[in-house]
């Protein structure tokens, strides 16, 4: 079951598919080493400013085709089938969840990993991003949202 979330308390849609569930502590946040003709930064060397950077531009769902994310600056942005409009919240990337339901989950700080939406009170963990592939853990369920960079 695909559970897609917002960070506005707009629409939620939900699905048959089969998703891959894993929590922060099972998550493989190891090394990368980079070749010259790789485009994903070592997650040893991505900082607040590359990644902020790599996750700017539209994203699709791999699997739900109709589920688009958008960083414009430091608005999130997510549209999918069934809903009217796109949600918009401003973002806060930090070393841990900075919304209030997260925030004191016990979780060790991790440089510039987690995605907060103050308003909607929801946080993600970037498992990875490099300039075509986008992996976030919604904290609140543990479940993996993989998506693609849109053309």
């Amino acid at each position: 079951m695909i559970f897609l979330f917002s960070c506005n308390n707009g629409s939620e849609k939900t699905d048959n598919s089969t998703t891959h569930i894993e929590t922060k502590n099972n998550l493989d946040t190891s090394k990368k080493v980079l070749n010259s003709d790789q485009t994903s930064i070592p997650n040893s060397e991505k900082n607040a400013s590359n990644i902020f950077e790599l996750l700017q531009g539209k994203w699709q769902h791999i699997e739900d085709k109709t589920n688009y994310l958008v960083f414009e600056g430091n608005h999130r942005k997510e549209i999918a089938e069934g809903m009217d409009k796109w949600d918009d919240e401003t973002f806060i990337l930090s070393n841990k969840c900075a919304n209030k339901s997260d925030k004191d989950n016990g979780i060790e700080p991790e440089k510039d990993r987690y995605i907060s939406c103050i308003e909607s009170d929801l946080c993600w963990y970037i498992v990875d991003v490099d300039k075509e592939n986008l992996s976030l853990s919604y904290m609140g369920q543990g479940n993996t949202l993989t998506y693609k960079h849109a053309k």
